[in-house]
């Protein structure tokens, strides 16, 4: 049965009154320990209940603005209503009462010019302000379907109770807030870890409208990427919150509509209610938008563009959402960069890699394709470049009547820089060798002082020069700093120690010239250094004793055999591993 304080005997009043408050207040603590501030205030509309007779009861907050009151609890109210309606500072009791900071009590509202008809069968009302430290921030407001259902003693005792509400209001609010903001912070923390590993920038942009959804109510997700030539935001990605629809919107302008205005500005806009902000422009008709929230995206104070909330619910978006989500901004803007960074670069790789298909394609061209003809000679060749392009080559020129010249050279470094000067050093040792046949040494010489001229830092060739005589079977050779060549006679193997100071390195150098008589079936096979150093997976080197041990069972066998089988020794040794230099091999074998 409901108690009515104006009917007890003032002793009973007194001792109810005492219950009554400490009832109240003891639920009121209870409010910072709640699972959230409207499960809280519940438990105290549920004790008011037990001595203040009303029928419906509002606890309505001011915005974070100051201008309207919302239902934060209705006990006895439609959820339509209490969703919908809205008091302005002095609209209405409760707006009046927010308004003067003053309790009202309305014991008959039908003679009352403020009170408004909410459609709820009430005849009497007591509206109390809610305050902080001379603030207010809300409103206590009961109502009755009977008249004088409210006391001066009612509204004595819920004035003192108002108070004690308001402060545990504000605290709950606070500690709320921290705490979602907490895990909102602890959230974009994660969802930035996830972001910044994606690098392709529509997965990314998926990604994005996936992890609001973790932070942020909304119905339509909007990412809008500025297109500095174009001068305009293109929609990028624009998703709904539930269901696979895509919806469409069109490019925007600078400081058109919502998005193009915080664009413009480089600051957040936050709309309760869009079609009271001038600003608003319809973006899409497929869906009613009464509030929406716009970040931009920007990075080292350049527009990348916009994330953009909508949603058909009025006021969706607090203050918190807009905090997270220009928190979240500033992640995106960087995971942005770092895509487009990225994209930047595949684009430069993959021309990079047409440029070095079509420098191959070139360098092929500069190296013999076939072996050259002599009377009792075999020539054979294998070549294998590290990456794309490779500093080592290779040459066979005529060099005067039944003479046949070789040449193997390894340029300091691989890829592009040294095939590039490997073909000039191929050019330069074509026209050297054609206008001078005074032997190895000569030529060597020759080319070291004119490579040196050029002064290409950073830059040398180690190359062995060997010049075959048919007529007596005569071999001269003479090398500047590549692996000593090896001759080969059966099954015995045996290194020549020729030596000299890579070309183009220092100028007045003199190389000298080794000189010996090939028996019939003795092969003489040059090697780069790119075929002793092969490493194997667990770090060990081909090195020269398996050259030496692949040579001695290769003997046998034609010059191209010789020359093939030695590099397949290399590369089995190898195995899976990356070659880390070219691997270049050239054999001369007599055969009468």
């Amino acid at each position: 049965m409901v108690r009515v304080l104006p009917t007890e005997a003032p002793a009973a009043s007194a001792r109810l009154s005492e219950e009554m408050l400490a009832g109240l207040l003891a639920a009121t603590h209870e409010l910072g320990r709640a699972a959230d501030l409207r499960s809280g205030l519940s438990q105290v509309a549920a004790e008011l209940r037990r001595f203040v007779p009303y029928d419906n009861l509002g606890v309505l907050l001011l915005d974070e603005l100051g201008r309207e009151l919302r239902f934060e609890l209705a006990v006895g109210i439609a959820p339509e209503v209490a969703a919908a309606w809205r008091f302005g500072l002095g609209q209405g009791i409760v707006g009046t009462a927010a308004k003067t900071g003053e309790a009202i009590l309305a014991r008959d509202v039908r003679a009352d010019p403020r009170y408004i008809d909410a459609g709820a069968s009430e005849r009497s009302e007591l509206a109390l302000p809610l305050r902080v430290r001379g603030r207010t921030i809300g409103v206590l407001d009961l109502g009755s379907a009977h008249p004088d259902a409210f006391t001066a003693e009612h509204q004595r005792l819920l004035s003192l109770l108002a108070d004690h509400l308001a402060n545990a209001i504000e605290t709950a609010r606070l500690y709320q807030n921290t705490r979602d903001l907490a895990q909102g912070l602890s959230l974009l923390h994660e969802v930035s870890r996830e972001m910044i590993s994606i690098l392709d920038r529509r997965l990314l942009m998926e990604k994005v409208a996936t992890l609001v959804q973790r932070l942020i109510d909304y119905d339509l997700f909007c990412v809008l990427l500025w297109n500095e030539e174009a001068r305009l935001l293109e929609p990028t990605l624009s998703v709904y919150r539930h269901g696979p629809d895509v919806c469409r919107i069109a490019p925007m302008a600078l400081g058109h509509g919502l998005c193009g205005t915080s664009a413009a500005l480089r600051q957040p806009i936050r709309s309760a209610n869009v079609h009271l902000d001038p600003r608003f422009v319809h973006g899409s008709m497929e869906m009613e938008v009464n509030s929406e929230l716009v970040v931009p995206l920007v990075f080292k104070d350049r527009l990348m563009g916009v994330l953009d909330l909508e949603s058909s619910r009025y006021d969706a978006f607090s203050a918190r959402d807009e905090q997270l989500l220009s928190t979240l901004a500033s992640s995106v803007a960087i995971a942005l960069e770092n895509a487009d960074l990225y994209g930047k670069l595949q684009a430069e790789e993959e021309r990079l890699a047409s440029d070095l298909k079509t420098a191959r394609e070139i360098q092929k061209q500069l190296l013999p394709k076939a072996s050259p003809c002599l009377p009792g000679v075999q020539v054979g060749f294998a070549y294998e470049p590290a990456r794309h392009l490779g500093g080592d080559f290779y040459d066979f020129l005529p060099y005067g009547r039944d003479r046949l010249a070789l040449a193997v050279g390894d340029v300091a470094g691989k890829a592009t820089p040294a095939a590039l000067y490997g073909s000039l050093a191929i050019g330069m040792l074509r026209e050297v060798a054609a206008r001078d046949s005074t032997g190895p040494a000569a030529t060597l010489q020759t080319m070291n002082e004119r490579l040196c001229q050029l002064g290409i830092g950073n830059r040398f060739l180690a190359m062995a020069f060997a010049v075959f005589d048919a007529a007596d079977r005569s071999l001269t050779l003479a090398s500047s700093g590549l692996p000593h060549p090896y001759l080969v006679r059966g099954s015995s193997v045996r290194r020549l120690e020729v030596q000299g100071v890579p070309l183009g390195l220092l100028p007045g150098q003199t190389y000298r010239e080794q000189r010996l008589t090939l028996a019939p079936g003795d092969a003489l096979v040059i090697a780069s250094d790119g075929v002793e150093e092969a490493i194997d997976p667990g770090g060990e080197e081909f090195a020269r004793e398996r050259c030496e041990a692949a040579l001695s069972t290769l003997g046998g066998g034609t010059a191209s055999e010789i020359a093939e089988g030695l590099l397949a020794a290399c590369r089995r040794h190898a195995g899976s591993a990356e070659p880390s230099d070219d691997r270049t091999v050239v054999v001369l074998k007599t055969t009468l």
